[in-house]
C-alpha cells in the first residue's frame, strides 16, 4: 500500500469516532503490553483491556480460557474439552483464530510460530498472574508475526518477600486440583520463587481425561541499575481426544467418543533469562533471552481413517533486545526479535520439518504534541528463511515484509480520551501450512498481509465506565484451512468490519454491573467464495455481569454470555446449517476467613446444550458438544505477599 493510500485511509477512520466520549476499563499507569517496556504515561493509541489480580482471583477460574470468556472482544471456543487449546479469537479468523491473535507470557510468545495446533495454555498459573492485558486490533509493527487481531499478554507476580499459597480443589467428572507456591529471600536484592500444580480430570466426553503436572521456578535478582530474573518451567500436558460427532450421534449420546484411541501427549521445557539496565538518564536496555523445547506424542484419526504414533519435536531460541529511551515529549523503542526454530513432525505419511528464522528490526516514537494530544508512529521490518523438509524433498520458502503504523490519542479533559490509528500488519504461514504430505497440498503460501484502522472513544470517572471501538480490517491473501480437502489455501482479499461497545457501573456500594455487545461483519471479498462470511465467527456476541459484595469477605458474580450463530468451519459456500446461537451462564462465589479462600463456581448454570465448534469435511458436518452443567469447589491459603 502507497504512503499516500495509508495516510489517506486513516484520516478517513476519523469517520468512526462518535460525536461524544465513552469507555473503557480504569486506563493503567503502566501498560507493558502496549509498549514492550515498563513506561508510565505512554499512551499507546489502542483498544485495550486490564485484569488485574483481584479480578482474576474473584473469577474462580482455573484456566485462562475460562477467564476470557469474560472479556466482550473475545470469542472463545473449546473443541478438546479440557480447555487446554482454546480457540481465542479476536476480530473474527475462525479456524486460524490462534495464528492471529498473539499471545504472550511476560512479553513471549506461547503460540508457536512454526505450528498452529497449540496453544500451551496450560503452561499459565492463573494464581501466579499479576495482570493480564489485552491490547485490540493489530499490533503488527510493534510486536510483528501473528498480532493481526491482537495480542494478549500475561504478566506473572514478581516475587518481593517471604510467601506460602497452597490450594487444592474438586468438581464435576472427577476433577482434581492441587497446587503450592513458595517464595524466599536470597539476601537483600534477591527472591526466589518455586510453584508446583497437579491436575487431573476425566472431562466431559468419553475418552476425555486429562492430566497436567506443571513444575517452575523464579530467581529475581536486583542490582545497582536494574533487575535481572531467571525463569524455568516444565509443563506435562497429557489429554485424550474423543472426536467429533454427526448430529445423529449428538442427538443419541452427546458425551461418547468417536475415537477411544486418540490422544495428545505434550512435554514442554521453557528457561528464560531476562535483564534490565539503566544506561544513562534517558536511555535504558532491556532484553530476554529464551529457549524451549516441546515434544509430542499423539494419535489423531479421521472418520474411515485410524490414527497411527506420530512424534511432533520443537526447539526455538529466542532473542528479544530494546533500548528505549525517553527525553522530554519523546519515548523511543528501537528493538530487534530474533526467533530461530527446529521443527519436526513424523507420521505415517513420513517427515515433514522445517528450520525456521525470523529476524525483524523496528522502531517506534510517542511524542506529546501538546499536553492532551500524544502521536505514535512506527516501523518494522522482519524477513522469514524457512528450509522445509516435506517428506525427503527439500524446499527453501524466503520472505520479507516492511510495516508502518501512525496513531493519536486526544484526551479533551481527564476522563475522556480518544484513540485514532493505522497499522499494517502480516503474517507467515506456518510449516504445517506451507506443506500437507498426505493429500498433496503444494509447498508454499504467500505471506499474509494487511491494515487495520482503529478508533475508539472512552470515559471513565466516579465508577462508570463506558467505551467504544471501531475497526475496518482488511486483508490479502489471508491464510485458512479448508477442512474439506484438508489443505490450507490464501483467500484472495478478505475483511473485517466491526464495533464493540461496553458499560461498566458500580451501583452503591455493594454492587456492580456491566455489559457489552460485539459486533463482527467479516467477509471474503474476492475468489470463489466472494460474499461469503469467514467461518466459526459469529456476527454478534453479547455478555451482562452483575457483582455483590456485601461484605469484605464475601462476593459473588453472575456472567451471561450470548453467541450468534456461526458458520462451520471450511463451510466458505456457507451452504450448511451454521452452529445454533447459544447462552452460557456462570456463577462464582467465594468467601474469605483470614488467609483462607474458599470458592464456589458454577459453569454452565441453565444447563444449555450446545456446541462451541465443529467443521465440515468429506464424510460430513462434525459437531464438538460443550460441557453440560459443572461444579469447582475450591480452598486456597496463603501467607505473606
Amino acid at each position: 500500500m502507497s504512503t499516500h493510500r495509508f495516510t489517506r485511509s486513516l484520516l478517513a477512520c476519523l469517520t468512526f469516532l462518535p460525536a461524544t466520549a465513552f469507555a473503557d476499563a480504569s486506563l493503567p499507569p503502566i501498560v507493558i503490553s502496549a509498549s514492550r517496556s515498563e513506561q508510565a504515561g505512554v499512551d499507546i493509541p489502542a483498544a485495550r483491556t486490564l485484569i488485574e489480580a483481584d479480578e482474576i482471583a474473584d473469577s474462580g477460574a482455573r484456566i485462562v480460557s475460562e477467564l476470557l470468556r469474560r472479556v466482550t472482544s473475545l470469542h472463545i471456543a473449546d473443541g478438546i474439552g479440557d480447555g487446554s487449546s482454546s480457540r481465542i479469537d479476536m476480530r473474527g479468523f475462525g479456524a486460524t483464530a490462534q495464528s492471529n491473535v498473539a499471545v504472550l507470557v511476560n512479553g513471549r510468545k506461547i503460540n508457536p510460530a512454526t505450528d498452529g495446533a497449540t496453544l500451551y495454555l496450560n503452561s499459565i498459573d492463573l494464581r501466579n498472574v499479576e495482570r493480564i492485558e489485552i491490547i485490540e486490533g493489530s499490533a503488527g509493527t510493534l510486536f510483528g508475526n501473528q498480532a493481526v487481531g491482537g495480542l494478549i499478554n500475561v504478566i506473572t507476580r514478581r516475587p518481593r518477600q517471604r510467601s506460602v499459597e497452597v490450594h487444592a480443589g474438586a468438581g464435576s467428572y472427577n476433577a482434581r486440583e492441587v497446587s503450592g507456591m513458595l517464595s524466599e529471600p536470597l539476601g537483600a536484592n534477591s527472591v526466589l520463587q518455586v510453584n508446583a500444580h497437579r491436575n487431573i480430570s476425566d472431562n466431559y466426553r468419553d475418552r476425555n481425561a486429562s492430566r497436567v503436572t506443571r513444575v517452575g521456578a523464579r530467581l529475581d535478582v536486583g542490582h545497582e541499575d536494574g533487575s535481572s530474573y531467571l525463569d524455568v518451567q516444565h509443563l506435562s500436558d497429557d489429554v485424550q481426544t474423543p472426536g467429533a460427532l454427526f448430529a445423529g450421534e449428538l442427538a443419541v449420546d452427546r458425551r461418547q467418543a468417536v475415537f477411544p484411541n486418540d490422544y495428545l501427549d505434550t512435554d514442554s521445557d521453557v528457561v528464560r533469562v531476562g535483564t534490565r539496565l539503566a544506561l544513562s538518564g534517558q536511555w535504558q536496555f532491556e532484553g530476554e533471552l529464551a529457549w524451549r523445547d516441546d515434544d509430542r506424542d499423539f494419535v489423531q484419526s479421521f472418520r474411515g481413517f485410524p490414527g497411527s504414533l506420530s512424534t511432533q519435536d520443537r526447539e526455538s531460541i529466542e532473542l528479544t533486545p530494546r533500548l528505549v529511551g525517553t527525553f522530554d515529549d519523546n519515548t523511543v523503542t528501537l528493538g530487534v526479535d530474533y526467533l530461530k526454530t527446529d521443527y519436526l513432525l513424523v507420521s505415517q505419511f513420513g517427515p515433514q520439518g522445517d528450520d525456521q528464522e525470523i529476524h525483524a528490526i523496528y522502531g517506534q516514537l510517542t511524542h506529546d504534541v501538546t499536553p492532551r494530544l500524544s502521536a505514535t508512529v512506527g516501523v518494522r521490518h522482519a524477513r522469514v528463511d524457512d528450509a522445509i523438509n516435506n517428506n525427503g524433498a527439500p524446499v527453501s520458502l524466503d520472505d520479507d515484509v516492511t510495516v508502518g503504523s501512525l496513531g493519536f490519542v486526544y484526551r479533551p479533559q481527564p476522563a475522556w480520551r480518544l484513540f485514532l490509528r493505522a497499522d499494517q500488519n502480516y503474517r507467515f504461514a506456518k510449516v504445517d501450512e506451507h506443506t500437507n504430505v498426505p493429500f498433496g497440498q503444494p509447498v508454499g503460501l504467500k505471506t499474509q498481509r494487511g491494515v487495520s484502522y482503529e478508533s475508539g472513544a472512552e470515559f471513565d470517572d466516579n465508577g462508570l465506565r463506558l467505551a467504544l471501538r471501531a475497526y475496518h480490517l482488511k486483508l490479502k491473501d489471508e491464510i485458512s484451512f479448508d477442512a474439506g480437502t484438508f489443505t490450507n489455501v490464501n483467500l484472495d482479499h478478505s475483511r473485517r468490519r466491526g464495533a464493540t461497545v461496553t458499560l461498566d457501573a458500580a451501583v452503591g456500594s455493594q454492587w456492580d454491573v456491566g455489559l457489552g455487545y460485539d459486533y463482527i461483519d467479516s467477509e471474503i471479498t474476492s475468489g470463489t467464495h466472494a460474499g461469503s462470511e469467514v467461518p466459526l465467527v459469529p456476527r454478534q456476541r453479547a455478555t451482562a455481569y452483575v457483582e455483590f459484595h456485601p461484605t469484605s469477605d464475601w462476593f459473588a458474580r453472575l456472567d451471561v454470555e450470548r453467541v450468534g450463530r456461526q458458520y462451520l468451519g471450511s463451510d466458505f459456500a456457507n451452504s450448511t446449517a451454521p452452529l445454533d446461537a447459544y447462552t452460557r451462564v456462570d456463577l462464582t462465589a467465594h468467601h474469605d476467613a483470614g488467609a483462607w479462600r474458599f470458592t464456589f463456581k458454577v459453569n454452565n448454570l441453565l444447563d444449555a446444550r450446545y456446541s462451541e465448534t465443529g467443521a465440515v469435511s468429506f464424510a460430513g458436518a462434525g459437531y464438538n458438544p460443550a460441557a453440560e452443567r459443572n461444579v469447582w469447589l475450591g480452598a486456597s491459603y496463603r501467607y505473606g505477599e
